[in-house]
């Protein structure tokens, strides 16, 4: 077996020494194709990303076209990466060292050059394309449309025949290590390729997320992993002029890769409506994966043993060197943060994106650059700068860890907050120093990338192939590197080897096939027993308006941003509501549960906000959340947000259909009244108890203007005390209440236009403690003012006395004979819906949304209360009176609603 690991540099000296003929026929041409082909989409797929994390900071930049939406670069940004950059990579690298690990030549030119065409040209490329205009999957690592995906599953069929055929022919006892990762990598993600991302398409919701994320995880271990390794397991021997440590571990950790790692994928998917044995499966493998990429690390670095000079002046090893050392943190660092108490924390976190950066660019990319300098210096024909190869790693060296590190961090303070009791847009205010840290981050890995494009193309022209100073000391006697002795000894008969490797073929692909039946077939005929039997009957699919706007809502990216799976746990259930069944998702092709929030969870919208505030909301997030980093829409709309296009109004359908089965089918009532605790909870420690309250988001309608469920919060009575909280709840006005009420709280912000009914002017009543306690508590069912009891009670406090102080109260005279006049005409045209003593109670008050006013605990001003007379309020059933009502009535009217208000009452609570 070790014949081949010491043939590795003996293969790339006799090409030093004599020229291509001692080899196969190398395909140079194809391998410069590719290699430059790499390099472009790679800095195209950089400054994707430069401009996805740019908008993070300034959200409206280059936001009034569809095509430079953050959801469309984004999802542009991870295929260009995987296909366009990694993919040419590895493609460059086959041709360069599988000839020299077959001893024959790829199987031929014109397939090499038609699989170029339709990588670049029927993948890539048109998979941009069609992202940009808007047709896309709205799946993780998944996201090019499926007619693409057709010529990706066809470009994998065709490197079988390309790659794995000359490797069969050779004598598999002696294959190295190298030619078995490509054989495993190309087999393994052609079969798991149409799993991940036809299957979705064809089952629903939860059924269909148990596939999707077993694509997730494949697509980094099945495709990534394997030829990343495969390049390291070359590259090493061939610059230090040593064999690796163990040929034998090599091949263990191979064959522990295939076996373990397409068992991973559901651990993406922990505390969700997914079988919890198949959860705690993937948690296990993932451990298990964990131990094997120690094992293959440690073959790897002790294959570098006593070359610490080597790695250090040989840039291209140094490239690998940097990557193998990435592969191990990342893959200690995903078995860590499977497991259940750190998942519990740190999913959805930023803390994952920086996990993935590690993966595809600390690991996956630097091998790949250290594997496309090391060829690039050995085939006749090419230009290499070193000194620029060695500006690059630096630069990319530090700019990853910069953000890595980063986004760690911010993942860390994100979980932080969502631990809490904190309003969701506390959490994007906490990390948005971070998210500029991690764009300006961003800029030394993308000058890295053009400084390794710059090398390729600068320095002198290489008629013959030359290594670097390192190489060429390393190589001065290659007769000697051939003497070298085994690590391990070649048993003298090859039969049973042979036979032993067509036998753990056999198991890896049965394990391949096991992954997929015990975490997505066995659990998905599970979760549809389960369907079947909780299903409401007469639960409806979406309306062909509704199904539009999911179309629109997974082109656009939204959930990318915004999850719809609130998980089995407190903080989640606290936060958004009741944890997501299985049967909720039955009408779902694909699934939607995302694996990031930015935004808050959107299974619970609907009856939660109101159609203007979705629409305003969808117009531009920042006139109604001023801190919001959501891209704005305007192509959805015809120039405001009250002109919505058919786009716009198929989204907000679907929007306010999310959880209405739940909430229409009476199942959290069942729940409740039933003595035995839901048997989905048993996935969650016995700590977590079932939150039944009402989640902070969801208004909390109120008869009377008040609600007992409120606690009555009283500014400070001391004058000191209550400036200190005047001013405060003035920041805090201006952070959350400005962008509707206005910054002077005459309810004139930037989306009170668009917004019905509009705005409360706070300056044109006075408010006593209680109404104003129960309103920031519950919020106003049917209006777009949202409940703020997420906030602490100090706050709400200060909110108080920052609003009682917009306005104070002016004395005015009573005249009995209009307040008699003005009690009679209430009683006649009021009462039914103010209620006899004008408390908002009413016999109409409950079915009227926003209710009521109660003007026992609201005063308005005399110019409010002649307005409200003359002209109603928009958006509420409340209708003008000056056709049936003269001036003097109204005037009577007006005296009589304000005199009802009695101050003295507040001090006595309820």
């Amino acid at each position: 077996m070790t014949v081949s690991t010491q043939n590795v540099r003996g293969l790339e000296d006799r090409a030093n020494t004599q020229g291509s003929g001692a080899l196969p026929s190398i395909e140079y041409d194809l391998i410069r194709a590719h290699v430059f082909a790499s390099l472009v989409t790679l800095v195209i797929s950089a400054l994707f990303g430069i401009l996805v994390a740019t908008k993070f900071t300034f959200p409206d930049f280059l936001g009034g076209h569809a095509w430079l939406t953050w959801g469309r670069l984004r999802y542009n940004h991870t295929q260009g990466i995987f296909f366009g950059w990694l993919g040419n990579a590895f493609l460059a690298f086959f041709y360069y060292v599988v000839p020299r690990l077959a001893n024959r030549p790829v199987l031929s030119r014109a397939l090499g050059w038609f699989l170029f065409v339709v990588w670049n040209f029927a993948v890539v490329l048109p998979g941009w394309v069609l992202v940009a205009a808007g047709f896309s999957q709205p799946l993780e690592w998944a996201e090019f449309p499926l007619v693409v995906d057709a010529f990706v599953v066809l470009a994998f069929v065709l490197m079988v025949f390309e790659f794995v055929l000359p490797i069969l022919k050779a004598r598999l006892s002696d294959l190295y290590v190298s030619g078995w990762y490509i054989i495993g990598g190309i087999i393994f993600t052609m079969l798991a390729y149409p799993v991940g991302n036809f299957i979705p398409e064809l089952v629903p919701g939860a059924r269909g997320a148990a596939f999707s994320g077993l694509w997730i995880h494949d697509a980094v271990g099945l495709f990534v992993t394997p030829f990343a390794v495969a390049i390291a397991y070359y590259v090493i021997p061939a610059t230090t002029h040593r064999p690796i440590f163990s040929h034998f571990l090599s091949m263990v950790g191979f064959w522990l890769l295939f076996f373990i790692y397409p068992l991973n994928g559901t651990h993406h998917y922990v505390y969700s409506a997914i079988p919890m044995s198949a959860q705690k499966g993937a948690i296990v493998a993932s451990a298990y994966l964990g131990m094997d990429v120690i094992l293959v690390v440690t073959n790897l670095l002790l294959s570098l043993r006593g070359n610490s000079g080597t790695a250090s002046k040989d840039v291209p090893l140094r490239f690998v060197w940097f990557g193998v050392i990435a592969y191990l943190v990342v893959s200690l660092q995903g078995s860590v943060q499977a497991l259940m108490p750190v998942n519990r924390f740190i999913h959805f976190t930023d803390w994952v994106i920086g996990h993935s950066h590690l993966a595809m660019i600390g690991f996956g990319s630097f091998v790949a650059l250290g594997g496309i300098a090391h060829m690039w210096q050995r085939i006749p024909g090419t230009r290499y700068n070193e000194r620029m190869t060695n500006w690059s790693f630096w630069f990319l060296a530090v700019g990853l860890t910069l953000m890595v590190a980063d986004l760690t961090i911010a993942g860390l303070v994100e979980a932080q907050v969502w631990q809490s009791s904190s309003p969701w847009i506390d959490s994007v205010r906490a990390v948005e120093s971070y998210w500029l840290v991690r764009t300006l981050s961003g800029l030394p890995i993308l000058a890295g990338f053009l400084l390794f494009w710059t090398s390729l193309v600068t320095g002198p022209k290489r008629t013959l192939v030359i290594t670097s100073a390192a190489s060429r000391v390393a190589s001065a006697d290659p007769a000697e590197f051939e003497n070298v002795a085994p690590v391990s000894v070649r048993s003298r008969s090859t039969s049973w080897l042979s036979y032993a490797h067509v036998v753990a073929f056999g198991a890896g692909v049965g394990f391949f096939a096991l992954s997929f039946i015990v975490l997505a077939i066995i659990p998905g005929k599970q979760l549809e027993r389960e369907i079947k039997q909780a299903a409401p009957v007469t639960m409806a699919s979406l309306t062909a308006s509704e199904q539009r706007g999911r179309i629109i809502y997974g082109r656009e990216g939204c959930a990318y941003c915004h999850t719809q799976q609130i998980r089995f746990l407190e903080a989640d259930v606290r936060r958004f509501g009741p944890p997501t069944e299985a049967w909720e998702t039955k009408y779902d092709y694909p699934q939607l549960w995302g694996t990031r929030r930015i935004g808050p969870d959107l299974s619970r919208e609907f009856n939660l906000r109101s159609r203007d505030w979705q629409l305003t909301h969808l117009y531009n997030p920042r006139l109604v959340v001023q801190d919001s980093v959501m891209p704005p829409y305007p192509w959805l709309f015809d120039g405001g947000p009250n002109q919505p296009t058919q786009e716009g109004l198929d989204v907000l359908a679907y929007l306010q259909s999310l959880g209405r089965a739940r909430q229409l089918s009476g199942f959290d009532r069942q729940r409740l009244a039933s003595s035995a605790e839901p048997e989905a909870l048993d996935m969650a420690p016995s700590t977590e108890p079932l939150a039944r309250a009402t989640p902070p988001a969801v208004p909390i309608a109120m008869v009377g203007g008040y609600s007992l469920s409120a606690p009555v919060l009283h500014p400070e009575a001391d004058q000191d005390g209550l400036q200190e909280e005047v001013s405060r709840g003035g920041a805090l006005f201006d952070a959350n209440c400005a962008s509707c009420h206005g910054s002077a709280g005459r309810g004139d912000g930037k989306a009170s236009a668009s917004l019905l009914p509009k705005p409360a002017n706070l300056t044109a009543a006075h408010f006593s403690d209680e109404r104003l306690s129960s309103v920031l508590w519950n919020g106003i069912a049917g209006s777009a003012m949202p409940p703020w009891r997420q906030l602490p009670t100090e706050d709400l406090r200060a909110l108080i006395a920052y609003i009682q102080s917009l306005n104070a109260p002016r004395a005015t005279p009573r005249m009995q004979e209009a307040a008699g006049l003005g009690k009679t005409l209430f009683a006649a045209a009021c009462a039914s819906c103010h209620g006899a003593t004008g408390e908002g109670n009413g016999p109409a008050a409950g079915a009227v949304a926003p209710a009521p006013t109660n003007f026992h605990l609201k005063k308005p001003t005399e110019e409010r209360a002649w307005d409200v007379l003359e002209n109603g309020v928009q958006g509420t059933a409340m209708p003008p009176w000056r056709n049936q009502l003269n001036a003097d009535e109204r005037h009577a009217l007006v005296e009589f609603v304000r005199s009802l208000y009695d101050p003295a009452q507040e001090s006595e609570g309820r």
